[in-house]
């Protein structure tokens, strides 16, 4: 005879809780169908089904769109994280023939880091487990905390921590430097002093993050501050993108001024009169994890 809850780990469908696990990330039904590739009435029917099978109420709905998780609603999405980083972690065990999952180590890096304060603890890392191989993708501060929610990244280097990630565990690294730069088609290319008011005056292109809700807000506050640009016109992922708009455009952009001297053969730092914050990074991993098996120093 089986109990209740045995016939619900056999018959309760795992895409329902993936999806619901998008829904609680996105914050939006409408959201979570773009990312899901699905339709909105789809995802909808899908977290009703959910609650229906669970008989339990996950979310209250508001006006539209909105809604707010129940207590129920994020036990639930902690079980389903746990759930889909099981799978992630057995579709690893079968790529390595069964072989310890610490023998790869996924690592995501916000795009807009450069590697100078990562590299040294990736090599320590590296001496101290040399039979560890790493794989390191960049992606946005955002898509690093979902790949460390959703177990698919192992460690994560960012400028920003989500302190609703519960167990989440944040090391200060060496703060990075910003500088504003330009290319050789803005009137302040190779100008010094500065006249405030072109500077004032010019376009801005900047990482997708670089705004007042995004992790690097700090600059956007800065440059509010110090009458640092004027409207932001393009935004860029990753900083071929954002070297190749500043060097052959007419805009001025903030960026990590090893960025700079790597990428960027023409760029010109302005030297604007006020210093451009220090943005701190961080590396991120769960403590039930990697706390115990693995230190980054």
């Amino acid at each position: 005879m089986s109990f209740p809850l045995d016939r619900l780990a056999l018959q309760l469908d795992w895409n329902l809780l993936r999806t619901y696990m998008v829904i609680v990330q996105e914050r939006s039904i409408t959201a979570a169908a773009l990312r899901l590739n699905l339709s909105q009435p789809s995802v909808s029917a899908a977290l009703r089904r959910l609650e229906e099978r669970l008989d339990l109420r996950l979310v209250e709905r508001g006006s539209g769109q909105n809604f707010v998780i129940t207590r129920s609603g994020e036990f639930v999405y902690r079980e389903a994280l746990e759930i889909y980083g099981g799978v992630v972690r057995l579709n690893d065990l079968t790529a390595n023939e069964g072989q310890s999952l610490s023998g790869n180590v996924v690592i995501y890096r916000s795009s807009h880091l450069e590697m100078d304060s990562i590299t040294p603890a990736l090599e320590e890392f590296r001496q101290q487990h040399p039979r560890v191989t790493l794989s390191i993708r960049s992606a946005s501060c955002r898509e690093v905390s979902q790949a460390l929610q959703q177990r698919v990244a192992s460690v994560g280097f960012c400028t920003q921590i989500d302190p609703t990630i519960l167990r989440l565990r944040a090391q200060a690294l060496q703060a990075q430097e910003f500088g504003v730069y330009c290319g050789p088609r803005h009137p302040l290319y190779r100008r010094s002093p500065v006249d405030p008011e072109i500077l004032a005056a010019s376009d801005v292109v900047g990482y997708e993050e670089d705004r007042m809700a995004g992790a690097l807000s700090a600059l956007a506050l800065w440059r509010v501050r110090h009458g640092v640009g004027e409207r932001v016109i393009a935004a860029a992922t990753g900083i071929d993108d954002l070297s190749e708009l500043v060097e052959s455009g007419t805009a001025i952009g903030c960026m990590a001024r090893g960025h700079a001297l790597r990428y960027g053969a023409r760029l010109w730092q302005i030297p604007v009169p006020a210093q451009a914050p220090l943005i701190d990074v961080f590396l991120s991993f769960f403590t039930n994890k990697f706390s115990a098996g693995c230190c980054f120093h």
